[in-house]
């Protein structure tokens, strides 16, 4: 029997048909006085490889954070997943930003006499003040937007701009009134103050029955609010003080 001829191929990029539409994304919320440290490693993690699920598309930033926010942001970029850099999504996406003329945060790099600075190649992209229907509401687009707001009157307004299927949210907010005022207008079906990647599996039964609830579990709160019709899960941090921990 003859033997058929060795070929090694790469397999497709991502493989799982993520980069065919948006799955799941979310925004991040960073307030007046917010911990900007806490937000970045979501969003790190999504510049480094923004084609798959659950990526962070949009992210609101008060004014007052602004310049802190896209200083921290840069310090953390790193050049972005080989392959998306191959990617046409990407390719389209530098096109597209070099047509609008749109201020970015990407890495830089200086010539040689350190007069000018240009984008590191595979440089990831946050694209400033535009929302993600002048790159893709269909798929990935390869780029964050970037969005600054005043009042949550303007907040609102500026996430209503994103027409993408957000999942969920995570705000972060020194004041809790300020957050739950956040939560609540936002469309999403999750919504993490203070926090991120925290399981939602204590009330998963409770909210995909639609059923209000609340509980006190580990080191966090969690909510199930009926808005509209439609169940949404809050969860923020709630340490036990060290007291209470010693009495259990």
């Amino acid at each position: 029997m003859a033997r058929m001829p060795y070929t090694w191929r790469q397999p497709a990029y991502p493989g799982d048909e993520s980069d065919k539409r948006w799955i799941d994304p979310s925004l991040i919320v960073l307030c007046q006085n917010a911990n900007v440290d806490g937000a970045l490693p979501s969003l790190l993690d999504t510049l480094y490889e923004p084609i798959g699920r659950n990526l962070v598309a949009s992210v609101f930033v008060h004014e007052t954070l602004r310049e802190e926010f896209m200083t921290k942001v840069r310090a953390g970029m790193t050049v972005m997943h080989r392959q998306v850099m191959r990617h046409a999504l990407y390719q389209k996406a530098l096109q597209r930003v070099e047509c609008l003329g749109a201020e970015t945060v990407t890495l830089l790099q200086p010539d040689d006499i350190g007069f000018e600075y240009s984008m590191v190649d595979g440089s990831p992209i946050i694209v400033c003040d535009f929302s993600q229907s002048y790159f893709s509401t269909q798929h990935p687009s390869t780029v964050v937007t970037l969005h600054t707001f005043r009042h949550s009157q303007e907040l609102a307004e500026l996430v209503a701009k994103e027409k993408l299927p957000f999942a969920s949210a995570t705000i972060w907010c020194p004041k809790m009134s300020a957050a739950y005022e956040i939560a609540l207008f936002l469309d999403v079906s999750a919504v993490y103050i203070n926090c991120a990647d925290v399981s939602l599996l204590p009330i998963a039964e409770q909210h995909r029955n639609a059923e209000p609830f609340a509980l006190l579990q580990g080191q966090h709160h969690y909510e199930v609010h009926m808005l509209s019709g439609r169940p949404k899960a809050i969860v923020f941090p709630a340490p036990l003080s060290e007291h209470l921990l010693a009495k259990k």
